[in-house]
């Protein structure tokens, strides 16, 4: 168990630490209907949107240059500089992550079965949605790897909580009892008052309960909390 654990560590260690896994400058780029493109390692990815949109279903299959491609993931950085964003945003089917996702807009989120990674590959553990207005996230239920309860998102078997949207309704959330990580910044920008847990997991304070990692302890803050204006009650 305490290899396991360490073994958590050093994942958490390493999304501290490492540098995106895209080049902020791309070999190719392009514009098609609306959506950036960027190319690198032999793959085509989504970079971003030329500007802001209410709806946007994003294609598996795109023709780019006169040739059509498979694009499997998005990885949105703020390197971009750019803060265009679509109000919903549906990912269909094909697309196998959503490495980093920087839309300051998004309100909903939809996530087809294909997608077994909401992560950058460097930073394992890391909530990578920079999402200030995210209400919900759909998952399909066919997915084998993820699943959304309630608007958020958690791996398929529950163990995993990697995103709660930041303007989800409501003022308090109680942690399933069975969930036993919750990834760096998963609250990030949410608005909680009030956080219940298992007493049995001694305080959400302790690294250990949650699978959590921080070198300064602060562990509420690293989860993405608000310690200011977020009470923790045991239940």
């Amino acid at each position: 168990m305490k290899k396991l654990f360490f073994s958590i560590l050093f994942l958490f260690s390493i999304a501290f630490i490492a540098e995106a896994c895209r080049p902020e400058n791309p070999e190719k780029t392009a514009n098609v209907d609306g959506v950036c493109y960027g190319y690198d390692d032999g793959e085509w990815y989504v970079r971003g949107f030329v500007q802001d949109q209410d709806s946007v279903v994003l294609k598996h299959k795109v023709v780019i240059n006169g040739e059509k491609v498979k694009v499997e993931e998005i990885y949105i950085q703020d390197y971009m500089n750019n803060t265009a964003s679509p109000r919903i945003l549906v990912i269909p089917k094909g697309f196998k992550a959503v490495a980093q996702l920087y839309l300051p807009k998004l309100e909903k989120l939809y996530i087809p079965k294909t997608v077994d990674r909401t992560h950058d590959i460097c930073t394992i553990m890391y909530a990578c949605f920079y999402t200030p207005n995210l209400k919900s996230i759909i998952v399909d239920k066919r997915n084998k790897d993820l699943k959304s309860e309630d608007g958020i998102l958690f791996t398929k078997d529950g163990a995993y909580l990697l995103k709660y949207p930041a303007k989800k309704t409501g003022k308090e959330y109680s942690i399933p009892d069975n969930m036993e990580f919750i990834c760096y910044g998963a609250f990030g920008h949410c608005e909680l008052e009030t956080v219940y847990y298992s007493k049995q997991k001694k305080g959400i304070e302790s690294y250990e309960q949650f699978g959590v990692y921080d070198t300064s302890c602060k562990v509420a803050e690293s989860m993405g909390f608000d310690i200011d204006k977020t009470k923790f009650i045991g239940r």
